[in-house]
């Protein structure tokens, strides 16, 4: 080295060092709260929705075979009437019926259609996540090392004052 290296302000560095961290850390959470999202929303389909239309297919066929039976008994019983009410019980019950199953199949195909569409993309923040996990707390752990450093040169060569052009002022308040 030619000469005492010219540290400006170590108190900058440790203030990058601290805002770094504070990244850092909302970074990690951000991450992991989008792919707790992801979890959540599969899960959901796959779990929730799933099961519940699945429920709601038993419970609308078993709606739709009580419709009939009761209709089929109408007839049975008393074959001079008309039946119409209960022939709108069962055409509704089976318009119930097929509601349910349509929207079963559209969980299925929401089901394969996000594990096509959302997983890749969630594959994309693998890098992010080792950056954020691995790169960066080491780099914050570097920049603290570098500060450690830093302080201690500034402790061991004191920077010294600046000496200034003009020449410096006598005791009797002139210029030599």
């Amino acid at each position: 080295m030619s000469g005492p290296a010219k540290v400006s302000s170590i108190e900058a560095l440790e203030a990058f060092r601290a805002d770094l961290i504070r990244y850092v850390e909302k970074a990690r959470v951000a991450l992991e709260d989008a792919e707790s999202e992801v979890r959540r929303t599969r899960s959901w389909l796959e779990a929730d929705r799933a099961q519940h239309w699945g429920m709601e297919i038993k419970k609308r066929k078993k709606r739709l075979e009580m419709a009939e039976a009761d209709y089929y008994n109408a007839r049975i019983t008393r074959p001079a009437e008309s039946h119409t009410a209960h022939k709108h019980m069962v055409a509704r019950a089976q318009r119930a019926l097929e509601e349910a199953e349509a929207k079963a199949l559209v969980v299925k195909k929401w089901r394969e259609r996000f594990d096509n569409v959302v997983l890749p993309l969630v594959r994309q923040l693998d890098p992010a996540f080792f950056m954020v996990s691995q790169q960066l707390p080491k780099g914050v752990h570097q920049l603290g090392e570098s500060i450690k450093a830093l302080q201690e040169y500034a402790e061991k060569f004191p920077s010294a004052p600046a000496k200034s052009s003009a020449p410096a002022p006598t005791e009797e308040g002139g210029t030599p």
